[in-house]
């Protein structure tokens, strides 16, 4: 059993917490929480302080706002532990470069969580991509009902929060982008509540991603669609149902694949990376999907004249 310390307990850590439950091997016994928590559950405890956790922790969790990031990594760093850490990965550029150059020969396991990554319905897209004949052009398309409230310490735009998911999901399909175009953005705050709508195209090696974000759906979407010249792929991560082919002469057809929740299969990773010493390390890729982020928030925010 790997004893492992949450860092950050708001909606995210709740669910590292529930699925660490159902999950061989793992056990979450510690929580690093600034506000106080009032959850009685045997073999948990709550620090506020990162310092006084002791020395007996396996690995570490981090699911703390995306501004407190960088401090905790180098802290966990320095202790020598594996980590997963939540996207987006860090706050601005400056952190990035420092995490890379201090993870360069980190050999202990590092985890980020793109969500999609580690379900395996969108490994079984990937397998199936051999079989749609010739593509060039990506749809993919993010976001839910989700208002964006304005924070005094760090101030954003959502699109800073959920992009890193299709973003990654784009490099993997067509690798890094050589162009980025911010093709529509429209921006909307009330009451202190951000919504926005965007559309941005990634112009890659051989591919075209097209990726609509907002967070004002009214029906959530975690969807890519591609149509070869033999037949379309469609992956959704919403519906219970992820993977569907069609073939332009034919009716739907559902990809069957083994079915385990992405958070619980990324966690089982952990777990098996721990106890078998592997040195795998996530950072490089999600240093990949930052630089396009950044690039893309950078722009935005130029386009609309504001500073956030």
């Amino acid at each position: 059993m790997k004893k492992i310390t949450l860092i950050g307990f708001g909606s995210i850590g709740k669910k590292y917490l529930k699925t660490s439950a159902k999950t061989d091997g793992i056990l979450i016994n510690k929580i690093i929480k600034k506000r106080e928590i009032k959850l009685k559950r045997r073999n948990l405890s709550f620090f506020k302080d990162f310092n006084k956790i002791g020395k007996t922790s396996d690995a570490f969790i981090v699911a703390s706002p995306v501004e407190s990031h960088f401090e905790y990594a180098k802290k966990i760093i320095r202790k020598k532990k594996p980590f997963i850490i939540e996207k987006p990965l860090v706050a601005n550029i400056e952190e990035l470069n420092h995490l890379r150059d201090l993870c360069k020969n980190y050999n202990k396991p590092v985890f980020v969580n793109h969500t999609d990554l580690y379900n395996p319905a969108f490994a079984a897209f990937l397998h199936e991509l051999k079989s749609i004949g010739r593509y060039q052009k990506i749809d993919i398309s993010f976001g839910k009902n989700q208002k964006r409230i304005m924070r005094k310490n760090f101030l954003s735009l959502p699109s800073f929060d959920w992009l890193p998911h299709p973003i990654a999901l784009a490099i993997k399909l067509a690798g890094s982008p050589k162009k980025i175009y911010i093709i529509k953005n429209k921006i909307f705050i009330k009451n202190k509540h951000i919504s926005q709508n965007c559309l941005i195209r990634l112009h890659c090696k051989n591919k075209i991603v097209n990726i609509k974000f907002s967070n004002s759906y009214l029906n959530p979407k975690r969807r890519i669609e591609i149509q070869g010249s033999k037949a379309q792929l469609i992956y959704d991560g919403y519906k219970k149902h992820n993977l569907t082919r069609k073939n332009n002469k034919s009716f739907p057809k559902k990809i069957y694949y083994a079915k385990i929740e992405p958070l619980k299969n990324l966690l089982k990773l952990f777990y098996f990376s721990i106890k078998h010493k592997s040195n795998k390390n996530d950072l490089k890729f999600a240093y990949r999907v930052m630089k396009v982020l950044f690039k893309i928030d950078n722009d935005m925010k130029k386009k609309l004249g504001i500073h956030l």
